[in-house]
């Protein structure tokens, strides 16, 4: 329910990040050679092994980003406040789009498809070139603009065609994050996940929803939402490192 089963079934996954983890079937066998240990049978070669795979990933430069590093250490206790109140941004994004009183909007995303899944699993297995890949999704984004103003919303949502999960889809995109192809987990009831790894300093290397939301504004004269999956949601939803205070 908790973690991932068996770490042999990852056959995709850095060999370098995949000596740092443990699923199930790996935690079997650490408990059972700490019980050996204690009762006198120490496999030294396990041991030893265990210990260069945290040494390798205390050292490796894929877990310590300079630029993260220096980000963090720049840090004032004034980043963490808005420059700004409520009442100032409220008057500025009124002015900006002079809504209604009880503007109209949606949660941001849009059932997936059965097609939406074909096309994005096609172009995952470079079974369709990128532009077709484009032009489908951007054909969905059309059909959601146009049902949102057939409905008279006031802001509107370009429905998230692109994205495959809320965490992962961002986590793709985002330094620090390993991926399963078979890590799944309970989430609840009968739902299951396959959470991203974070294994190092998270960065991002470029723009993650610009594209999209660029191209969605761009069919409507209407304000179009951005959405993206805040940094905590991301943090819960994954497994985090366990290098950290």
């Amino acid at each position: 329910m908790h973690t991932a089963v068996d770490l042999v079934n990852e056959t995709k996954l850095d060999n370098e990040i995949k000596s740092w983890l443990a699923f199930a079937a790996q935690k079997v066998v650490e408990v059972n050679a700490l019980a050996k240990a204690l009762a006198g049978q120490k496999d030294e070669a396990y041991f030893a092994a265990n210990a260069a795979a945290q040494a390798s990933r205390r050292s490796s430069p894929r877990v310590t980003n300079e630029e993260v590093q220096k980000a963090a250490a720049a840090l004032k206790g004034s980043d963490h406040r808005r420059a700004t109140n409520v009442s100032a941004r409220l008057d500025a994004q009124q002015k900006k789009l002079n809504l209604p009183v009880l503007p109209t909007t949606t949660i941001g995303s849009f059932p997936q498809t059965v097609e939406l899944r074909r096309v994005r699993r096609e172009y995952k297995a470079k079974k369709i070139s990128e532009e077709e890949y484009i032009s489908a999704i951007k054909e969905e984004i059309s059909k959601v603009v146009k049902i949102q103003e057939e409905l008279d919303i006031d802001v509107l949502v370009h429905g998230e065609p692109e994205r495959n999960d809320m965490v992962e889809y961002f986590g793709e995109q985002l330094s620090g994050f390993a991926f399963t192809a078979n890590g799944w987990v309970q989430s609840y009831g009968s739902r299951c996940v396959k959470p991203p790894i974070i294994y190092g300093d998270v960065s991002r290397p470029n723009p993650m929803t610009v594209f999209w939301s660029k191209m969605a504004q761009s069919m409507t004269s209407r304000p179009m939402k951005g959405m993206l999956t805040g940094p905590v949601t991301i943090l819960n939803w994954s497994f985090v490192r366990n290098d950290q205070p």
